[in-house]
């Protein structure tokens, strides 16, 4: 083990069809940008707490979009929008080797294109087909401004082992709940409003005489049943890092998503000219494969905080949004 890296262990305890592509924008992107309750900083993941510690942590998120890729090739012009999400998380040690999780994010949205509409009282949506039957208990959300509400609840519960020495590896179980009956059909809605399980696997290691690091994390989503289908996915979260010192740390990753729903190309034949269920609930439905790389950092600045920044952008996508670039910055207070 490096000289940084035990410096480091002392100091600690994401047409039809064009007409569907404008209002799964912003719901792709929260569904894209979801992140796990595991490790927010590469020392929780090389050396977790011990019993009675933990940490909180806050952060910030902002993803800007334009367009909506059909598959990797094609992107269609739809609109833009922003999207910003600030996320509360905690988690505590029962033991040395277990550990729960919690947390939240308030995610405000807004979109710039057509309306989406559950009603035609909107003046923007006079001339929009209506929705059969209309759904007023749906908030008209695209007028052009933020709009902003709590998302989902994650509560997790983890294992944490260390074998052959020094791999640490990390399988959990995490619940994903819509903390309300927020709007979902809108352009710039927070979420999908679904329910899912997430069982994972993380594993974790630093290489003998050396401050490089690695990361992988698997996870399958079981998810709510929506009409006639489930969104169940797989997802891969990959890092690699380096402690420059006891301070710093540098690190690249990816994420990747793929699983169930249906494509846009499919999905918008079966809306009826976007009067149905079917047009209700298509962000709920869509696939939203996708898969982003980024770079990092963590500076553990004065014990017992760590700032943490990342920017990725996405580099395939089928069915989901087309997001230029993310920004996020994360603090973590350890105890």
């Amino acid at each position: 083990m490096g000289h940084v890296a035990a410096i480091r262990r002392r100091a600690s305890p994401r047409s039809a069809r064009i007409m569907l592509a404008m209002s799964t924008m912003l719901a792709c992107a929260a569904a894209a940008a979801q992140a796990g309750p595991g490790p927010q900083t590469a020392e929780q993941a090389l050396h977790p707490s011990r019993k009675g510690h933990g940490s909180f942590s806050i952060g910030y998120q902002q993803t800007y979009v334009n367009g909506l890729r059909t598959n990797d090739s094609t992107v269609l012009d739809v609109g833009e929008g922003t999207m910003r999400s600030l996320h509360l998380d905690f988690i505590y040690f029962l033991s040395d080797a277990w550990s729960v999780s919690a947390g939240i994010p308030y995610v405000s949205n807004v979109f710039h294109g057509s309306p989406h509409c559950p009603t035609t009282t909107p003046p923007q949506c006079r001339n929009v087909p209506p929705l059969d039957p209309p759904h007023p208990e749906s908030n008209f959300q695209d007028d052009g401004h933020y709009h902003g509400t709590w998302q989902d609840w994650n509560l997790g519960l983890a294992w944490h082992t260390t074998v052959h020495g020094n791999y640490l590896l990390t399988p959990s179980l995490t619940l994903w709940y819509p903390s309300h009956d927020y709007v979902f059909f809108s352009n710039a809605a927070a979420g999908q409003r679904i329910w899912k399980l997430e069982p994972s696997l993380e594993l974790a290691h630093q290489f003998d005489f050396s401050n490089l690091y690695y990361r992988a994390r698997y996870s399958y989503f079981y998810t709510e049943k929506v009409l006639d289908t489930r969104l169940n996915h797989h997802r891969l979260e990959l890092e690699l890092g380096y402690f420059v010192n006891e301070h710093l740390t540098l690190r690249g990753f990816t994420m990747g998503k793929k699983g169930q729903g249906y494509a846009l190309a499919e999905l918008g034949p079966l809306t009826a000219g976007r009067t149905n269920a079917y047009w209700y609930h298509h962000d709920q439905l869509a696939k939203h494969n996708f898969a982003e790389a980024g770079l990092g950092l963590d500076y553990h600045f004065n014990a017992p905080y760590t700032l943490s920044a990342a920017w990725h952008q996405m580099v395939w996508g089928e069915s989901v949004i087309n997001f230029r670039h993310a920004f996020e910055m994360r603090l973590v207070r350890e105890f």
